[in-house]
């Protein structure tokens, strides 16, 4: 029943003076002016509303008869009552693709433009597009800005001065320099050249660079080691080119581990192969190249199980006063991810002649000492720490750290009386 009806119902109860009898059937009920007053009523506007009265018997002493002041008095009560409707708060929210904020229950998103929709999904694939174009680019800028400096007949002449100078390594000292080198002159390709361990069995050698660069710098500053730099004899230009020749006091090679590995053996047994590549139970020990900190060597590789060490033997050799080596740790991911140790032992006669450990920060680093001339027995004794790389999910056996070593003997007995250092 609407507000308005109850209202009026009670209105015309009021003037009668006497309450109105509801008939229900069995049941006959009365709706008092208490009733209408006391009963609460929470509803809309617009809802229905329903009055659930309980039975009154009418006894003759509840008819009261009302006057002009009690009907004065409850008209106010029972006139409807004109509300209007609650204001919505409005919540103004932002959402992702709206410039101006909106209110709640008005939402209205607008789809993403072709760009937004293009780059959601497809985020990897451009960025994979834009590297690579960016490579193109400076691909393209190194091609323009080097391909005029350096003709083909600027090669041809560094190759005649070369012509009477075979056997002498020509070592290029700048690095974009080099595969055009190899390319062009043979002295640049040999082992001597291209992957020597450092530069003190050279005698006489050539350093080649681009006219405006420097000779010594960088890298190739720290082969010196604690070597005083090399007499200049004379500089060379070849157009845009320039040709560095030098000389220095060098001892006399004895032998190279490269050249005199005999045998190959580990606590498990002795290695089998030949021709300066051997496989063994706990892995495999051969010569070749590796990258060492950034640069190519050539050397014995080792790559063993945690805590192997293997037993190069390089037969009876003629010693002179000096044996020098260098130690370093091939493969840069591996190397990262292991953080391996290098032990290292030189034995003379099967007595311990020197020892050494290094780490794998060390970079390619150098170790000497001074031997008894004449004809002994030499072994190498060496192995890592650790083997295998840690990777996210743990550390993992494979792949594995390669150990990289050199071992060359000298006769520097000479060099005082040439006034050598």
């Amino acid at each position: 029943m609407p507000i308005e009806a109850a209202a009026a119902e009670a209105s015309d109860f009021g003037t009668a003076g006497i309450p109105e009898l509801v008939d229900e059937g069995a049941v006959t009920r009365v709706l008092t002016v208490e009733d209408v007053i006391t009963h609460e009523y929470v509803a809309a506007e617009s809802e229905p509303i329903e009055l659930e009265l309980e039975p009154n018997p009418i006894e003759p002493s509840d008819v009261v008869a009302l006057t002009d002041e009690d009907i004065a008095r409850l008209t106010p009560i029972v006139e409807p009552i004109e509300s209007e409707p609650p204001e919505i708060e409005e919540e103004r929210i932002t959402n992702r693709f709206e410039r101006e904020p909106t209110p709640v229950g008005m939402r209205s998103f607008d789809r993403p433009s072709t760009v937004v929709g293009l780059i959601r999904p497809n985020g990897a694939v451009i960025l994979l597009g834009l590297l690579c174009a960016l490579a193109l680019v400076e691909s393209i800028a190194a091609f323009l800005a080097y391909r005029e400096h350096v003709d083909e007949e600027e090669w041809q002449a560094v190759d005649q001065l070369l012509a009477n100078h075979e056997g002498e390594p020509v070592i290029v000292a700048s690095e974009w320099l080099g595969p055009s080198a190899r390319m062009h002159i043979p002295q640049a390709r040999s082992w001597d050249s291209l992957a020597f361990p450092d530069l003190r069995g050279f005698g006489r050698f050539w350093l080649l660079t681009h006219a405006e660069e420097r000779p010594w710098k960088g890298s190739l500053k720290a082969e010196l080691e604690e070597l005083p730099r090399p007499e200049l004899l004379a500089v060379h230009r070849l157009g845009h080119l320039t040709l560095h020749e030098y000389q220095q006091p060098v001892g006399t090679l004895q032998f190279s581990a490269l050249d005199s590995i005999e045998g190959v053996s580990t606590a498990r047994g002795r290695c089998t192969g030949r021709g300066g590549e051997f496989i063994c139970k706990d892995g495999r020990v051969g010569v070749r190249l590796l990258e060492v900190d950034y640069r190519t060597r050539r050397c014995v590789a080792v790559e063993l199980e945690d805590g192997a060490m293997a037993t190069i033997e390089l037969g009876k050799l003629e010693l002179g006063d000096r044996i020098y080596g260098h130690v370093g740790f091939g493969d840069f991911n591996a190397r990262l991810r292991a953080d391996p140790s290098a032990r290292l032992e030189v034995r003379i006669n099967d007595v311990i002649a020197g020892r050494w450990v290094f780490t794998d920060d060390q970079g390619w680093a150098a170790f000497a000492l001074a031997t008894e001339p004449g004809r002994h027995e030499v072994e190498l004794r060496v192995g890592t720490t650790v083997s295998g790389t840690w990777q996210q999910e743990g550390h993992r056996s494979s792949p594995t750290d390669t150990l990289c070593v050199e071992l060359r003997g000298f006769d520097e007995s000479g060099l005082l009386q040439e006034g050598g250092a």
